[in-house]
């Protein structure tokens, strides 16, 4: 075998969601061992949490946030008759998370002037001092305003006991900039800081590229090499 392909075979690779890695950078130290192996060795049965919310939240920021999918995902779940404790604490939050999501308020952009979604994109990672980040936004989309061709994207976050603080949401928009930049945006696109937002349900907030974007950038480096460290000892 090539000593080239042995080496490409046998180098290890870092690879940690964007969720997660907002949920590493303010962790405990068991906490980040936890998450490191969690991204090593996924449950693959493991089934999602509050999919219908996920799913609703989606539709109505790619429908210029028209609450009707959130009305209409609130009448289904109170509909249902969940049958175990974990369909009735699923019900219980999802609830709480569609009606909390209809309280937010997000940029009158995303209201105002009609946007193209782009569905279909060549990657959903980024690699950033070693590290592949996922970041698979919820929602990407083109906005064509005064002649220019602007973009952004929505990453929504969904847990009633872990409501991420205001610098983890800006890594998380920060990451969002960084890869509509690199992966999805076109010589004559343009991508807009403002609406590279990282939505909070359970926080009720939403968060966009800071004022400075590379003292964000660095920090998120710096956590790249711990994620790394605590990945070579877990």
């Amino acid at each position: 075998m090539p000593w080239k392909i042995f080496n490409i075979m046998n180098e290890r690779r870092y690879i940690i969601s964007v969720n997660q890695f907002a949920d590493f950078s303010n962790a405990s130290e068991a906490s980040k061992r936890r998450i490191i192996k969690q991204q090593k060795d996924p449950n693959k049965f493991m089934v999602a949490w509050y999919q219908l919310p996920k799913a609703r939240i989606k539709k109505s920021i790619e429908n210029n946030c028209d609450l009707e999918p959130i009305v209409k995902g609130i009448e289904e779940l109170k509909q249902r008759i969940p049958k175990k404790p974990r369909q009735v604490l699923d019900r219980t939050v999802s609830l709480e998370a569609l009606n909390r999501y209809a309280s937010i308020k997000l940029p009158d952009l995303l209201k105002s002037v009609p946007y193209e979604i782009i569905k279909k994109v060549e990657c959903k990672s980024i690699f950033l001092n070693g590290v592949e980040i996922i970041i698979s936004p919820d929602v990407i989309f083109r906005i064509k305003a005064n002649g220019k061709i602007y973009l952004g994207a929505v990453k929504v976050h969904i847990s009633k006991n872990n409501v991420f603080d205001n610098i983890q949401s800006r890594y998380i928009s920060s990451l969002i900039n960084k890869y509509l930049k690199e992966v999805v945006a076109k010589e004559d696109e343009e991508v807009l800081e403002e609406l590279c937002l990282s939505i909070d349900v359970f926080g009720e907030k939403v968060i966009s590229v800071p004022k400075n974007l590379s003292k964000s950038l660095a920090e998120i480096e710096v956590i790249c090499a711990n994620v790394k460290s605590v990945w070579n000892a877990a």
